[in-house]
């Protein structure tokens, strides 16, 4: 498979882009000195960071594990920064391959935060000389339009300060490291926030415009990036190309680059604070109800507010009804009971069915006679297909006394059908069972 060339710059279009910073103007509208807009996102894990600056996206991942430190320096961890830059950023770019710009740019990045000590590595010490913590930062290049040092080094400082490393306990020569739910994360410690600020210098110096695009690197004599923390405290500096500048310039632009790291560091911060909140509510969080949120945990909370969640819980029964032509209420059954061997119903009987009083659709409650009379429920055991509603009949007792020729009193109990039709006639009669009312 053959690589894509990069694309090359026409000479209409360098003239063009010289012609109009002769006249003090960009060709996206911004001022020499005016960066792009800065977007600072995080994702769900610890450690995750997308930047946007402009269309230039990167993203950046921290991960960490135990390792046995160098014999330099026991006492201290790991940081290692690895930049990737695939053919997602710009089709030209080779995976897997060290390219002289990959190098270039590694380099920068490992100046401006590994070089300047900003992470606290002693902070990383398990046990000294032998278990330490080794960060590793991943960072990912998603969209190429110019000045990708800058929006990495942002991306790998705010990941940096918005990882949380598990912690870990040592007994003896065991290793143990806890998970989120037995202890709470450690933040990673940072002594200072250096950032990367970059210029394109055009006609031997006399133009130096800030945050360059893709098109302005193209045609850029020299590039200067210069690494500053907050404290305006110069943490690298590099000139690339070939182009003669005075000190006077160069000290200049430092300047510039110390304010425009102020406001960027300060943006870093506030994103990491806010999305930590956010994360450590969303842990704490328990039921939530019209704008209202109840912790499981707090024994505070009112049984008819929790009751009232709890209500919105529906349990749905493996399969369903099978429908019917005509549904037909329980109640609906008690009422009409007549089948063929029915007799007939007296006035006796017919008060009897007064007393039974429909709650519902499915309920009916049986209010006890004066005459104290015995009552037979009737379950049936004939199962159709599906699950239907279990109905439960209850009939009176018809009672007689027969005197045989033996002189003894039998009772004869009389029962009415619940009018369902046997499947087979050698299935089993319903079940009898007397209960007093």
């Amino acid at each position: 498979m053959s690589n894509i060339r990069k694309t090359t710059i026409t000479n209409c279009e360098k003239q063009f882009l010289l012609k109009n910073l002769t006249e003090w103007r960009r060709l996206d509208g911004r001022a020499f000195d005016e960066f792009r807009n800065l977007q600072i996102e995080f994702g769900k894990d610890w450690g995750c960071c997308y930047v946007s600056l402009g269309k230039t996206r990167v993203i950046a991942q921290v991960s960490c594990e135990l390792q046995v430190p160098k014999s330099s320096r026991p006492s201290e961890g790991i940081l290692n920064i690895n930049l990737e830059l695939n053919p997602i950023g710009e089709p030209n770019f080779e995976a897997g391959r060290q390219s002289e710009m990959l190098a270039q740019l590694s380099r920068l990045l490992e100046k401006c935060i590994k070089d300047s000590k900003a992470v606290d590595l002693e902070s990383l010490c398990v046990k000294m000389n032998e278990r330490v913590w080794s960060f590793r930062v991943d960072i990912n290049l998603l969209n190429h339009e110019g000045n990708i040092v800058d929006c990495a080094s942002i991306a790998a400082l705010a990941a940096l300060a918005h990882f949380r490393r598990p912690d870990v306990t040592c007994d003896g020569t065991d290793f143990k490291i806890h998970s989120i739910k037995e202890r709470d994360p450690i933040p990673t410690v940072l002594h200072h926030y250096p950032v990367c600020i970059s210029y394109a210098i055009f006609n031997g110096g006399d133009f130096i415009i800030a945050d360059p695009t893709l098109l302005e690197e193209g045609v850029a004599e020299a590039f200067l990036t210069v690494s500053v923390n907050a404290y305006r405290e110069l943490c690298g500096l590099h000139l690339g190309g070939k182009v003669q500048i005075t000190p006077d310039v160069i000290f200049e632009t430092t300047n510039k680059a110390a304010r425009r790291a102020c406001e960027v560091i300060e943006l870093i911060k506030t994103s990491v604070e806010t999305d930590t909140n956010t994360k450590i509510e969303a842990r704490t969080r328990g039921l939530t109800l019209r704008g209202k949120t109840f912790d499981i945990s707090d024994v505070d909370v009112p049984l008819s507010e929790l009751s009232v969640c709890l209500d919105h819980w529906k349990l749905s029964k493996g399969k369903k009804r099978k429908k019917s032509e005509k549904k037909q209420s329980p109640i609906d059954g008690i009422e009409k009971m007549e089948t063929e061997d029915q007799p007939t119903v007296t006035k006796e009987e017919n008060d009897i069915k007064d007393t039974i009083n429909v709650v519902n659709e499915h309920t009916a409650e049986l209010i006890p006679n004066k005459n104290n009379a015995e009552w037979a429920i009737i379950v049936s055991d004939e199962e159709e297909d599906g699950i239907g509603d279990e109905v439960i009949c209850v009939e009176p007792v018809k009672e007689t006394v027969e005197i045989n020729d033996s002189g003894s009193e039998e009772e004869t109990v009389v029962v009415l059908n619940t009018g369902k039709k046997k499947k087979s006639p050698a299935k089993k009669s319903p079940k009898t069972k007397k209960v007093n009312s």
